[in-house]
């Protein structure tokens, strides 16, 4: 199974006046650097991680501190 993981949240450390529109990280050292919530499945048995030569990932900061972090 393809898990495409979205979540959504508010870092009120990012916020800044300055920024007017959204900014997308695409540099994975960036995006290693933001803060995440870790995720869990409290009912999983058996599960892996499929390590990839290019990260799928998409993170995006709005100018309100809010962060939309996807990872397929």
């Amino acid at each position: 199974m393809d898990l495409y993981l979205r979540q959504k949240w508010q870092d009120e450390r990012l916020k800044h006046a300055d920024i007017t529109e959204p900014l997308d990280l695409n540099d994975p050292n960036l995006v290693k650097a933001i803060w995440k919530p870790e995720v869990y499945f409290p009912n999983a048995k058996d599960a892996e991680f499929q390590y990839v030569t290019v990260p799928n990932v998409l993170v995006r900061i709005q100018p309100d501190g809010e962060i939309l972090y996807m990872l397929r």
